[in-house]
């Protein structure tokens, strides 16, 4: 067995890893990942396809502090499983908050 394509490799792979510390330097790549922020969900009831129901969420129990960024209310797979399985009697929605970054 000959050293030398071992050696080759070992070059080819430490030139990729300088070419990638090259390019990520001026981008300001870090392994550190950034602060998510908190989301929360909920299922909304609701009854007869949704003909009927009513529910009140305040977001400031779910974002106390900074508020909330987005909020959306719709149906997912398990809404709708749900909603099939009891031949419409019970349609929920679900909602989810994403709340804001505290800076």
């Amino acid at each position: 067995m000959h050293p030398q394509p071992v050696r080759l490799m070992a070059r080819s792979s430490s030139g990729v890893f300088l070419a990638l510390s090259l390019l990520c330097g001026p981008l300001a790549c870090t392994a550190t990942p950034s602060v998510a922020a908190p989301t929360r969900e909920h299922w909304v009831p609701g009854y007869a396809f949704g003909i009927w129901g009513k529910s009140e969420l305040d977001l400031r129990d779910d974002c106390p502090t900074a508020g909330a960024a987005t909020v959306r209310i719709g149906a997912t797979w398990s809404t709708f499983l749900v909603s099939l399985a009891t031949l419409g009697l019970y349609t929920p929605r679900e909602v989810i908050v994403h709340c804001k970054v505290q800076p």
